[in-house]
């Protein structure tokens, strides 16, 4: 399947930054693995403050090109006359109208002009979907005849939200991160892309050794600070295994998107009189994740975000660290419940609880989880089958596309 973008160029457009959380780490792994296998350029929008945004970023990688173009955005509402406020000061829109999102992307349709008159796009790819600004470029990119496929990151009940789905008709491909909750309406359309690792550098054999006492064990969640990623369910869960004389270490890492968030979830662990037992080590690269993941004994992943495939989950079981996670959106296809961790229903905590206390208190059995996981992500994972994937998908649309355009000319 390799070589099947060649020549070609294909634009991404993001509601993600440069880097700092996992969509834009699986976008960064995905272009990586593409253009060493294809002669082709990747083009890559990403949010940029104003005041810090630059020149496009350009870098030679294997066969080909990727061009990281920073986009200035506004953040909350805008301004469009399709929305209103009700007495009550809530949100009203059109039937169908596209949501307001907390980042837009001013003048989109031009800007979408712009990188297509410099690069002459052969494929459209939208990472996001349902707002104002994805309407007017993916408005443009028909008018222009290129084709599109939207991607999304979530979970498949946001094809349900009525902005999202209004804008499904604009796109010639439709895929995900997983195949878990696709609408029926969609079954036949949708393609699961799922996601991948380098399996090289989320080895166990590769991390180095921290300084951080390891005779007791570490409960490790690297996720962004905020409410929806569940933090404070590990500190309540944990809190709960102490009162019973369990003894773990609790490890946060990641960006603050809620500084406020922190500021609670701190508040908790002081109360809670586990300040010695929880630390916050802020947002770390891909190998010093790799090197936490080396010292962990298990992971929490009580998210309440919709998740697609939490990527993190990939990450642990290939390091041979099982997981507790709370079952929802695309969680399920990411881990083998029993073997390789455990799936909790969600805001469990009792269950939460047990299942990390199960690992606490049973080397043996995380040691076995640990060795399945990581052969469950080799076969599943792997950056070479999620790259063999995209290139067979995308070469799909693009022979569609084709085939529809000479049969209009007939």
């Amino acid at each position: 399947m390799i070589n099947q973008l060649n020549g070609l160029t294909v634009l991404r457009f993001t509601k993600a930054f440069r880097s700092g959380g996992g969509i834009e780490q699986y976008l960064d792994d995905l272009d990586r693995t593409l253009l060493k296998r294809n002669k082709a350029h990747i083009i890559r929008t990403y949010l940029e403050k104003e005041s810090t945004a630059g020149e496009a970023i350009n870098t030679e990688i294997g066969q080909g090109r990727l061009v990281e173009i920073p986009l200035p955005f506004t953040v909350g509402m805008p301004t469009d006359s399709i929305y209103n406020m009700d007495k009550s000061g809530r949100l009203k829109t059109a039937k169908n109208a596209p949501r307001p999102g907390l980042f837009q992307i001013r003048n989109a349709a031009e800007k979408f002009r712009n990188i297509h008159k410099r690069h002459k796009v052969d494929l459209l790819i939208m990472h996001y979907l349902g707002t104002v600004d994805s309407l007017e470029i993916m408005e443009e990119a028909k008018k222009l005849t290129i084709p599109s496929i939207f991607i999304n990151h979530f979970s498949n009940s946001y094809f349900n939200d009525p902005s999202i789905n209004a804008q499904l008709c604009y796109c010639t491909g439709l895929a995900g991160v997983s195949g878990i909750g696709v609408p029926r309406r969609l079954k036949g359309a949708f393609c699961n892309l799922s996601d991948g690792i380098d399996m090289e550098v989320f080895n166990p054999a590769h991390a180095w050794p921290l300084e951080i006492g390891t005779d007791i064990p570490i409960i490790f969640y690297p996720a962004r600070i905020l409410r929806l990623k569940g933090q404070h369910d590990v500190i309540k869960a944990y809190a709960a295994l102490r009162r019973e004389g369990l003894l773990a270490k609790i490890v946060f890492a990641g960006r603050t998107d809620s500084a406020e968030y922190e500021e609670e979830l701190r508040g908790l662990v002081s109360k809670d009189g586990l300040t010695d037992q929880v630390l916050f080590i802020g947002e770390l690269n891909q190998e010093r994740l790799r090197d936490w993941y080396g010292v962990s004994s298990m992971m929490a992943f009580p998210t309440y975000h919709h998740e697609g495939l939490g990527r993190i989950l990939i990450e642990a079981q290939a390091m041979k660290v099982p997981v507790v996670a709370y079952r929802i959106g695309g969680t399920p296809e990411g881990i083998v419940h029993g073997k390789t961790g455990f799936l909790v229903r969600k805001g469990d905590l009792k269950s939460f609880a047990d299942r990390l206390k199960e690992l606490l208190t049973d080397g043996k059995k995380r040691k076995a989880m640990g060795e399945e996981g990581r052969m469950f992500v080799q076969k599943k994972f792997s950056l070479e089958a999620f790259a063999d994937r995209h290139e067979q998908y995308y070469a799909t649309i693009l022979s569609h596309s084709r085939n529809v355009e000479h049969s209009e000319l007939r």
